[in-house]
């Protein structure tokens, strides 16, 4: 088989009745090989949701969907790889890949899923010896965050929020280095997100955003403020984004969707030009609505 032309290594993986879809990163905070969760599947269902975790094309979402429709397919996949017979695996294994894989060379993938294996493993053990300390003893602006954007990334965000409940009883009082705290509590707010904590997600934003004010900080407290059913604030956040680095297909077409629906035609227009190759049915249902408020008015 020849490899796949795809950017991202796709590695499926059960979890308490959760098929979770991983693919490997480069962190922007450490430079190293990681792995977050792009896709996932409810507990006890096979339908297939972003998990904004990680990119993923529709393409690649469509081979996820596959992948978890086609359970004793999948299902023979992971049983090769339990069994650990070195002279079954590779041909046994490769013969049984995923619809996810996309017609990635065998061997390849096989060692990518073997890499993911280690490292979630490695990961995971460095979870439970944190969680095992006491969180007077264990609390470390730097280290912390390393855990907390562990189990963020693995999907595991009611996990980590116990963790934080313990470790930080409140946002304001967090002291340490400027750039260590900026990001354990951006972390802190994108779990609290991921929970449904809202107001508290919001609250330790600004707190980072205070310290550090970036691009990507401003990106996600708009994304907290359309979940708090707060548009006009969601504007205002990826307006002060944008003004400091283009917003990227996926977060315009959100802003043109809070425009369109406060009646600024104007302005949304350039944001729904930027999503439209990425987007194109969202963004045709879009100006469709923009031709609707225009008759009204």
């Amino acid at each position: 088989m020849t490899p796949a032309n795809i950017d991202n290594v796709i590695l499926p993986s059960w979890r308490q009745g959760r098929l979770l879809f991983f693919t490997s990163i480069t962190d922007s905070y450490t430079t190293r090989l990681d792995y977050r969760v792009a896709a996932a599947t409810a507990p006890g269902e096979t339908k297939v949701i972003r998990t904004h975790k990680a990119a993923i094309t529709p393409e690649e979402m469509a081979l996820c969907q596959e992948t978890a429709d086609n359970g004793v397919a999948l299902q023979r996949f992971f049983e090769q790889v339990s069994q650990g017979n070195l002279d079954e695996l590779t041909e046994m294994a490769s013969q049984n890949l995923p619809t996810c894989a996309n017609g990635a060379n065998a061997l390849i993938y096989i060692c990518s899923y073997f890499n993911f294996l280690r490292k979630y493993s490695v990961d995971q053990t460095l979870v439970k010896l944190y969680e095992a300390r006491k969180p007077e003893e264990r609390f470390e602006p730097e280290s912390s965050f390393s855990i907390y954007k562990i189990l963020s990334a693995h999907l595991q965000p009611e996990r980590a929020a116990a963790l934080i409940d313990a470790d930080i009883p409140d946002v304001l009082k967090v002291r340490g280095a400027t750039n260590s705290v900026a990001n354990l509590l951006r972390e802190v707010a994108v779990i609290r997100h991921d929970t449904g904590a809202t107001e508290a997600a919001i609250q330790a934003m600004r707190r980072a955003i205070r310290i550090h004010n970036t691009e990507d900080k401003w990106r996600r407290m708009a994304d907290f403020s359309i979940a708090g059913k707060l548009p006009k604030q969601a504007i205002e956040c990826y307006q002060k984004a944008e003004r400091m680095a283009p917003l990227a297909p996926a977060q315009a077409l959100r802003m043109a969707g809070l425009l369109v629906e406060a009646n600024r035609p104007d302005e949304a227009a350039p944001f729904l030009s930027r999503a439209e190759a990425n987007f194109p049915k969202p963004v045709e249902a879009l100006r469709a609505k923009l031709k609707e408020l225009a008759v009204e008015n």
